[in-house]
């Protein structure tokens, strides 16, 4: 007959490999758990090869800025927090499609040009002071982006060049003035607020012409002229799940469903599946 104490040791033991084998398989079963949770991040690259605009593909590079500055600006939006991927996805989407089809108009399609010595003299007086921590318009230009070298600013101190080109006369075409006076008076305040650093303050005219730039990017006009540019344009949704998502939410279902099907495929998330049987019971 066994003692009391081998008892208790062999017993012990048992509960000891129980419990290691119970670690192991939690574990194991974690590790499953992790691994398909995240296969899509492994190889889903937000925007890669999700889009083409007149037979070009859009660059990733496009759909990871207008990321950045689409969630600089809502910093705090406590109903966007609310939203599923799916939505805030396209929602980033619909930005990178405004943002090709204006950047194309100006770039080739508004009829100006801007000289590479425009650019440098731009950036030298008004964008490189504020990076180098003594004012400007570093902040203004770059907006949710970051940037890692001069060019990429200078890129962007072209397109806004451009902008201050073109965009007066289309708000001219849609409506959008100045009234004399009010101009006046803002420029007053405007040349006070940088009187000790006059190299910085830009003429009057320029001055205007960004104010007219601001007034059209924040009107209701420039959705009606970025509908208008649509409406030439050849717009292809590449990446399963964007093009599932923009077809469900209008109500496609059928052609969502495959779609999901396709995204299923794709990146094996029963994400996919499930939104598939929801459109075929929706057809």
């Amino acid at each position: 007959m066994q003692s009391v104490g081998k008892l208790s040791v062999k017993r012990n033991r048992i509960i000891c490999i129980s419990l290691i084998l119970l670690i192991v398989l939690a574990t194991l079963t974690a590790a499953l758990i992790i691994s398909k949770k995240t296969e899509k991040a492994s190889s889903y690259v937000f925007g890669e090869q999700a889009l083409r605009i007149n037979g070009k593909i859009v660059e990733t590079s496009v759909f990871r800025d207008e990321k950045n500055i689409f969630f600089d600006r809502n910093k705090g939006n406590s109903q966007l927090m609310q939203k599923i991927d799916e939505e805030v996805n396209d929602l980033i989407l619909e930005e990178v499609i405004k943002k090709v089809l204006a950047d194309n108009y100006f770039y080739n399609e508004s009829g100006y040009k801007v000289t590479q010595k425009e650019i440098d003299d731009y950036y030298n007086k008004y964008v490189k002071p504020s990076l180098e921590g003594s004012g400007g318009e570093g902040s203004s230009i770059s907006e949710g982006l970051d940037y890692k070298s001069e060019a990429e600013y200078k890129k962007d101190v072209e397109l806004y060049l451009l902008k201050l080109k073109s965009v007066p006369g289309i708000a001219k075409e849609y409506g959008i003035s100045l009234d004399e006076n009010d101009f006046n008076t803002k420029y007053e305040e405007y040349a006070k607020q940088y009187k000790d650093m006059p190299k910085s303050i830009h003429p009057k005219e320029e001055y205007k012409k960004m104010l007219l730039v601001r007034e059209f990017s924040i009107s209701d006009k420039l959705n009606t002229w970025l509908e208008k540019l649509r409406t030439k344009a050849k717009i292809e949704i590449l990446e399963p799940s964007l093009k599932a998502y923009r077809l469900y939410k209008n109500g496609e279902y059928s052609k969502a469903a495959d779609e999901y099907k396709n995204a299923y495929k794709k990146y094996e998330l029963s994400l996919y599946q499930e939104k598939e049987k929801e459109c075929r019971s929706k057809k």
